[in-house]
């Protein structure tokens, strides 16, 4: 994680300008939604008016508490001067416009009941609670303060972002006017104006996405006798335990195999716990049911399983005491001089 030091500090508060603004993309649009750039057969008007949008306006008249701005929508705006930016400090309206001048504005709000548009020269934030979503990536953000249990950021949004210390790599304390190449959204609360970012890249599958009988592909990382663990994109592994496939065979290595991509279901989800229960697609258990008696007809895999198994028991068998032979070679002698001695009696 990059951090680097601000060359020019970032201001708010923007001069008119000339030039269409713009802003970083979220999911694939603008955050700020630009007049000049609607799609084809959009038709601007009052009713189709948002805030946000940006305009090249005309200045119809000057009032002593601001100006009327014809955008082409038919009704003018109202530009209060308390929404005016100037490199110097407005004290009257007229010593700053007069009519037919031309300046750069965005909506600030609008009420078509009553035909009233509030403008501002103001730049919109390019993220607004709007479009700020949990999981969305941010670039280049800047420190602004540290405090007891984390830094605050400037990203452009509507208020500044938080980053706890115990969600930033390990050893890295930003200072004040550092930049962070990437940070991601983990917390969205317009009500209680909070919004929460991580340096620690988040899992591909946040938990409030998993619901229970959600399906997916996963794969196995480690499979022991009664469990296997499965990635399926989430902060944790799943879990597929051998009772979740109702059958009485219970070796989970009959079934899966380290590395091994699986189709599972969410049977249970937790986020408190940070646990996920799994149960493997496509298990019949008909397929495994073993014999109950001698007069019971297994079914030909059950047939094959039980003899895999009886194989697999004697391979572990002789292995075990081919390795306790060579751990103790001294065992052999004993037994060894007990049998001469027995033939020679």
């Amino acid at each position: 994680m990059l951090l680097t030091s601000p060359q020019n500090s970032h201001e708010r508060g923007f001069p008119v300008s000339d030039e269409n603004p713009t802003v970083p993309a979220v999911n694939g649009a603008t955050s700020a939604e630009i007049s000049s750039h609607q799609p084809d057969g959009f038709s601007l008007s009052l009713a189709t008016l948002k805030p946000r949008m940006a305009f090249k306006g005309k200045v119809t008249r000057v009032e002593l508490g601001g100006v009327f701005v014809d955008i082409g929508v038919g009704v003018d705006g109202f530009l209060h001067i308390s929404q005016i930016v100037s490199d110097k400090p407005v004290l009257r309206v007229a010593d700053v416009f007069h009519p037919n001048d031309e300046v750069q504005v965005y909506v600030l709000r609008v009420n078509a009941k009553n035909k009233r548009i509030d403008l501002t020269m103001h730049k919109p934030s390019a993220y607004d609670w709007s479009n700020l979503e949990v999981g969305a990536k941010l670039n280049g953000v800047r420190v602004v303060s540290i405090e007891s249990f984390g830094v605050f950021v400037d990203f452009d949004g509507p208020k500044h972002g938080l980053i706890p210390f115990n969600l930033m790599p390990k050893g890295v304390r930003p200072k004040v006017g550092d930049r962070i190449d990437d940070v991601w959204v983990v917390e969205v609360d317009e009500s209680k104006r909070r919004i929460g970012l991580t340096m620690i890249e988040p899992p591909a599958l946040p938990w409030e996405k998993i619901k229970k009988g959600d399906r997916y592909v996963g794969k196995v990382t480690r499979v022991e006798r009664n469990v296997a663990y499965v990635d399926i994109g989430a902060e944790r592994e799943g879990l597929v335990r051998i009772s979740s496939l109702n059958v009485a065979y219970a070796d989970m290595h009959t079934f899966v195999t380290e590395g091994e991509e699986v189709n599972v279901r969410v049977l249970k989800v937790d986020p408190r716990k940070r646990q996920i229960d799994l149960t493997l697609e496509g298990i019949n258990a008909e397929d495994y049911a073993l014999s109950s008696g001698p007069d019971e007809q297994l079914s030909p895999f059950a047939a094959a399983l039980q003899r895999a198994q009886r194989i697999k028991r004697a391979q572990m068998a002789a292995a075990a005491a081919q390795a306790a032979k060579k751990a103790n070679p001294q065992n052999e002698q004993p037994a060894h001089a007990l049998q001469t001695e027995k033939k020679d009696n």
